[in-house]
């Protein structure tokens, strides 16, 4: 029986469709990246990952099941889920035993998820809808939560929306603003990037090996998945130093994170982030945006270029 970790709460959102974007790398990638096109239909990103490190690269976005005819006619490019919902737990601090843990359940429940994403304040799971009451079971089993809790489900009001991007035009940050809002970026260097393939069985025993490491304050400052297929799963974690747990790719690596006030009314922010390294030849590695964050995975010796080329585009305290 795998002892209980302490979480502050579970966070549900329904109703919402996950495009997803996969191509070899060898390939010429000849459509729009789907978070450029959804910016240009002025389509909000709920949450995001996206991976060129390694022989297959990926994007894949949470929207509103109100966009799902516009996205599910790009030309057979995406492969589009209608009827997902994002799970979060938080908050957890980086530490890799509650991450160990998750991902140690979900290899032995076998739960399927379509992405995994973490931010500042939370780790975020995309599921079916279907799914939802199963896992969110299974979350409030295993996990220690607070005796009142219940998970807060944050449900969309557009009236409401509407009514304070008009009484409050700063809401509408990401539609007017030159310089997007931000509370600062950080850049930490010296990191550790790996990349693994797995079954759930081989999930479930990652998940094992973190959660018993000896040195329970070791930290990790990235992560994301994504299902490769029904039954594997790829991993992607970002570490300060190797956890001696052998990795088909690695390399060293630097992280930029950043968040603001309109990062929930995403739509344009991450297109506008990432064409900026663009233009400057930044490869990125990983970029996960979830809740009010954005994290940004490049190769050594790119943080500061990429932090001074992201103040053409955001305003920093």
């Amino acid at each position: 029986m795998m002892e209980k970790v302490k979480i502050n709460g579970i966070r549900l959102n329904k109703n919402y469709v996950q495009a997803t974007h996969a191509y070899s790398n060898r390939q010429n990638q000849s459509c729009v990246p789907l978070y450029q096109a959804l910016a240009s239909d002025r389509i909000n990103l709920v949450s995001m990952t996206l991976s060129t490190f390694g022989n297959q690269s990926f994007v894949s976005g949470t929207i509103a099941s109100k966009h799902f005819g516009q996205v599910s006619c790009q030309n057979g490019y995406w492969n589009c889920h209608k009827n997902v919902c994002t799970i979060s737990i938080y908050p957890h601090h980086y530490q890799l035993q509650p991450l160990g843990f998750l991902l140690c359940l979900l290899g032995r429940q076998k739960v399927p998820f379509q992405c995994l994403i973490s931010s500042n304040a939370m780790l975020t799971f995309v599921v079916a809808q279907t799914d939802c009451d199963t896992v969110i079971d299974i979350l409030s089993k295993n996990f220690d939560l607070p005796e009142s809790h219940v998970p807060f489900e944050q449900k969309e009001n557009e009236m409401l929306t509407q009514f304070l991007k008009k009484k409050y035009p700063e809401t509408r940050a990401t539609y007017v603003e030159e310089k997007i809002k931000t509370y600062g970026i950080t850049l930490v260097s010296d990191l550790h990037l790996s990349s693994y393939l797995f079954s759930f069985d081989q999930l479930a025993e990652y998940g094992q090996m973190i959660q018993s490491r000896d040195d329970k304050k070791d930290k990790f400052l990235f992560v994301s998945a994504i299902m490769a297929t029904s039954t594997q799963i790829h991993l992607f974690l970002v570490t300060k130093k190797s956890l001696d747990i052998p990795a088909p790719q690695a390399c060293a690596a630097e992280l930029i994170s950043f968040h603001g006030p309109h990062f929930g009314d995403r739509h344009s922010i991450i297109s506008r982030a990432l064409h900026c390294l663009s233009e400057k030849s930044i490869r990125v590695l990983q970029t996960g945006c979830t809740g009010a964050s954005i994290g940004i995975v490049l190769p050594e010796g790119r943080g500061k270029e990429a932090k001074r080329a992201l103040k053409d585009v955001f305003e920093i305290p």
